[in-house]
């Protein structure tokens, strides 16, 4: 990937073997296959994929939105991609245009080329940055991929400054049929715009939280979250809690490409003792997730049990739809995730989540909220 370079970027000597452009819709087919071709780096490896439109995979909930390739010039090979979103998230209790740096992936075979890696960065700024954007984005890397820590927190010359904002656990849980409790009920489109006042109002606690308008939440009928996937504690205006169980399969799927060491033969005793457990079940390598995103959760701070109930009726809808698991995403720091960890059986995937930002830009003065993004969105 190569361009005109901004001021404290890279050198302006263009690659002669590497190209970047945006992403059109002819690129579909390629983009997937190189989504479904490079699993994330850690002990499961996962492939996040986007069939059958790749571009779509921001549900429309972007400000602004691009992919950016890197082509082999003498092949026109597609040898890497990334994207970047911007979506107005808290950051130090106020709204704000965050971007965030997605779905970065490098071909089999070029993983070792720098050079890819600094001419795509330098592409996605010249082609996405945005003026009323934030100066830094936000990245999320998992916690046991050492090789992708290793190489961007070096502080590679033509690379940007990867600085970490706080660690991420994302919970996998077994979806269950069974009833909710009395308090929490199915939400209707009349309560979305409470919804999205309860969602703001807890939001703003936490680092890069997205903030709500009804009508975005709304708008993401279209992509498999309708109204009647929210549940809801309270009434009236004033709600107490919230959380959704979002459906993501048309725009976004996780596929599991391989297990750890050792766990891929243990997998049928895993299996036959998880109804037991109460741990989710593990599919043979190559399978799909049929799992729900644990979306829009908001319960008032110390309100564990709450949260605790919202989550089990999720799992509940999960399973009456005919889902497997359902996955949430919490701060480390944030006391229900040391709730959910000791009161709930779940697989925890741990990632840190990163600011990124180049050398002529300020670096990001961040107060003491927990880091806390939705996972549905990255």
């Amino acid at each position: 990937m190569a361009g005109p370079v901004p001021s404290g970027g890279l050198s302006a000597a263009p690659s002669p073997r590497y190209r970047s452009r945006a992403a059109g819709e002819a690129d579909a087919g390629a983009i997937n296959a190189l989504l479904g071709a490079t699993p994330m780096g850690g002990g499961f490896a996962l492939t996040l994929e986007r069939a059958p439109d790749p571009l779509a995979g921001d549900f429309g909930l972007s400000s602004h939105h691009v992919m950016v390739l890197g082509e082999e010039v003498a092949s026109g090979r597609l040898v890497g991609l990334c994207e970047r979103s911007v979506r107005t998230a808290f950051v130090n209790g106020a709204p704000a245009a965050l971007p965030y740096l997605g779905a970065l992936r490098v071909a089999p075979g070029f993983r070792h080329r720098v050079r890819i890696l600094r001419d795509g960065f330098e592409a996605v700024r010249r082609l996405g940055e945005q003026p009323g954007d934030l100066p830094f984005a936000l990245t999320s890397i998992a916690a046991d991929n050492t090789a992708a820590l290793r190489l961007l927190t070096r502080g590679l010359a033509g690379l940007p400054a990867y600085r970490p904002a706080g660690d991420y656990v994302t919970f996998v849980l077994r979806a269950r049929r069974q009833r909710p409790l009395a308090a929490i009920r199915q939400a209707s489109a009349a309560d979305l715009p409470a919804i999205a006042a309860l969602l703001n109002r807890e939001n703003a606690r936490f680092q890069f939280a997205p903030a709500w308008s009804a009508s975005a939440l709304a708008s993401l009928s279209d992509h498999g979250l309708k109204a009647e996937h929210f549940l809801v504690a309270g009434d009236g205006a004033r709600l107490t809690g919230c959380i959704a169980a979002w459906d993501q399969s048309s725009r976004r799927q996780t596929v599991l490409r391989g297990y750890p060491r050792g766990l891929s033969m243990l997998r049928p005793l895993w299996n036959l003792a998880a109804p037991v457990t109460g741990l989710p079940g593990l599919p043979p390598a190559g399978s799909r997730l049929n799992q729900v995103a644990l979306s829009h959760c908001a319960v008032a701070e110390g309100h564990c049990d709450l949260f605790l109930a919202l989550v089990d009726a999720a799992l509940g809808q999960a399973g009456d739809r005919g889902f497997d698991s359902g996955f949430i995403g919490l701060a480390a720091a944030n006391p229900m995730a040391d709730a959910l960890k000791r009161r709930r059986r779940a697989i925890a995937y741990r990632t840190v989540l990163h600011t990124v930002h180049w050398p002529d830009q300020p670096a990001p003065a961040l107060d003491g909220r927990p880091a806390q993004p939705e996972a549905a969105l990255l």
